[in-house]
């Protein structure tokens, strides 16, 4: 208990200056309201690795680190958690925001109640081991479709939430593709199937918000892998507005399950096929393993009723 206080008393507040569309004062802003009665510190990172030396340095000190950023940001910040087995929390100051959502941080007050109302939880994350890297998605890898519309979704740069993944979405319609991947579940279980969309999943959101895997983390260890066949652009139209309430299960083109691990693969050698986006950014290029992470990540949110 006495660790937890101290904790809470001794905060790192690291802001992100590239993430979402509020300047650089408005974000400060909000940080600065979140603790007014804290020995806090804020630092604002100037580039990636700086961020995660920060992060890694502050976790060693047993700092508590609060990520005021997007997805994306907020993921070079629990590798380290997670690496040095420390304590963090999320200050949802990005475009799509999926992680903070899905632990009921939606915004500026919610983080407050964590400080005045504390819970430590575990969170479960995804490990993905590259050809030459290895990296964590907080929320859920996106191959085919969904890698597409994140790509496109960066390109634009005023919009936000589940309208800009949506737009993003739309845009890949036009010329809607599907890509011929190879799903290896071990024990000479697995699929090859022509897909236009392949989601492993450890939380429920992505796109800024979609409702993508209602079933993540229904079962202990093990990771919500969802995939679609081929879908003609008016299904397509379809299954997206299903998908912004979770109501895609059911879709005949759908299929979910629930895996420990998988390798993903495919001989497709167009630009997207081989696309893993996930919290928002490109982690790397198939083939990749997937599995369910095995160490810690604890984070700080609010002990709501």
């Amino acid at each position: 208990m006495e660790h937890k206080t101290y904790l809470l008393k001794n905060p790192l507040f690291l802001v992100s200056p590239n993430s979402g569309k509020l300047t650089k004062k408005e974000k400060l802003s909000h940080v600065e309201s979140c603790f007014s009665k804290l020995n806090s510190k804020i630092v604002i990172p100037k580039s990636p690795n700086e961020t995660e030396r920060i992060s890694r340095e502050a976790f060693q000190k047993n700092r508590l680190v609060v990520a005021c950023g997007g997805d994306g940001f907020v993921n070079l910040v629990a590798n380290q958690a997670i690496k040095e087995k420390g304590t963090m929390s999320v200050l949802p100051l990005g475009r799509g925001n999926d992680f903070a959502k899905s632990i009921g941080i939606l915004r500026t007050d919610d983080l407050k109640k964590a400080f005045e109302n504390p819970r430590f939880i575990y969170s479960g994350y995804l490990e993905l081991s590259f050809k030459d890297k290895k990296r964590v998605c907080l929320t859920s890898a996106g191959i085919g479709l969904l890698s597409e519309a994140a790509f496109r979704a960066s390109k634009m740069p005023f919009l936000q939430g589940s309208l800009l993944y949506a737009l993003s979405a739309l845009a890949c319609f036009v010329n809607l593709k599907t890509h011929m991947y190879d799903i290896d579940f071990g024990n000479k279980i697995g699929i090859k199937e022509r897909l236009v969309i392949l989601v492993a999943a450890c939380r429920p959101y992505a796109g800024g918000g979609m409702h993508i895997a209602p079933e993540a983390g229904k079962y202990k260890n093990k990771m919500n892998l969802l995939y679609a066949s081929k879908v003609s652009r008016l299904e397509a139209i379809g299954l997206l507005e299903k998908v912004l309430g979770g109501r895609h299960l059911n879709h005949p083109k759908v299929k979910n399950s629930h895996y420990s691990n998988c390798k993903i693969s495919t001989t497709d050698k167009n630009f997207w096929a081989p696309l893993v986006y996930g919290d928002g950014e490109h982690l790397g290029n198939l083939p990749v393993k997937i599995s369910v992470g095995k160490s810690d990540l604890t984070l700080l949110i609010p002990n709501l009723p």
